[in-house]
């Protein structure tokens, strides 16, 4: 095949990927295919049993999803799937806890990162790894955050699907002022997780200590744009770029963790444990993601 017929190819698959549509729509792909609603942890863990699981000798689980790369930790890898991403995926408080990765240089740790990360951009463009976000949100959002928490039982019932986590200042003020509350008319998008788009895979490695700003996780208030919005307090008016911002939805390297400024650790424990975390002048920020430290 001639390379440019395969760009050809190339480009058309990608535009085969791309879907638009309303949170109506999006309710109708929720019901068939439930899975597209569910955790960033379930989705790793069903990222790496899709890759297909053996038995070795001694009837031990062998993650083909490692295969290609990693040698003599079959043990170690047993434990983090299992211990970890299963039991995380089902909700249980393993889910609240810190991926730390330790271990000697060249132990294995950043290839195991570099994997999963790679991994969730190839799984992201199958349907069985297809993830939806409301459409223009900085933080890719999940549009189940849209149902008011006061009809979430009952769509629990019917769907099968508890919803967790509240939606972003800024989706808030697109439903209010856009769409009159109607959240059946929000559009919504299929999400391609992209490290290098800074698209659900953040990557945080912190400098000298004196020169930390917890904005790199945050966000931060873009103070030229008071005197257009008139409050520091408006979503127009803050930068939802933040590690923490990008990464939600997928998984966040974090790197030299023990390193860090305790200010730090102190937004990263709130994510883990609550589910949220604060930036700005807002209210707690609901966000879903893994966060791998080192």
């Amino acid at each position: 095949m001639d390379f440019l017929d395969r760009l050809n190819r190339y480009r058309a698959e990608e535009e085969a990927l791309r879907w638009d549509g309303t949170f109506s729509d999006y309710l109708d792909i929720v019901r068939e295919r439930p899975t597209v609603a569910k955790s960033a942890h379930a989705r790793i863990y069903d990222m790496i049993v899709a890759a297909g699981i053996e038995r070795d000798a001694e009837d031990k689980p062998v993650y083909q999803f490692f295969e290609r790369e990693m040698y003599g930790l079959s043990q170690t890898l047993e434990r983090l799937v299992e211990e970890y991403f299963h039991a995380a995926a089902r909700r249980l408080d393993v889910r609240k806890r810190i991926l730390l990765l330790m271990g000697p240089v060249s132990g294995g740790k950043s290839t195991i990162v570099t994997m999963l990360k790679r991994g969730l951009e190839r799984y992201t463009r199958t349907s069985e790894g297809a993830l939806y976000g409301i459409k223009g949100c900085p933080m890719h959002e999940e549009p189940l955050h849209l149902i008011p928490a006061q009809l979430r039982a009952e769509f629990e019932q019917e769907y099968g699907l508890f919803v967790e986590g509240n939606l972003c200042p800024s989706c808030r003020m697109i439903l209010e002022n856009e769409y009159g509350g109607d959240i059946q008319k929000v559009p919504v998008e299929r999400v391609l997780l992209s490290e290098e788009h800074r698209i659900g895979i953040g990557t945080f490695s912190p400098s000298d200590p004196k020169s930390q700003d917890i904005a790199d996780l945050t966000g931060s208030i873009d103070f030229s744009t008071i005197t257009e919005y008139g409050s520091e307090s408006d979503p127009r008016a803050y930068r939802f770029d933040g590690e923490l911002n990008k990464a939600n939805r997928g998984l966040m390297e974090f790197q030299e963790m023990l390193k860090c400024d305790e200010k730090f650790l102190w937004n990263l424990l709130s994510l883990t444990q609550e589910g949220n975390f604060k930036a700005g002048r807002f209210a707690l920020i609901s966000a879903d993601e893994m966060i791998v430290a080192g």
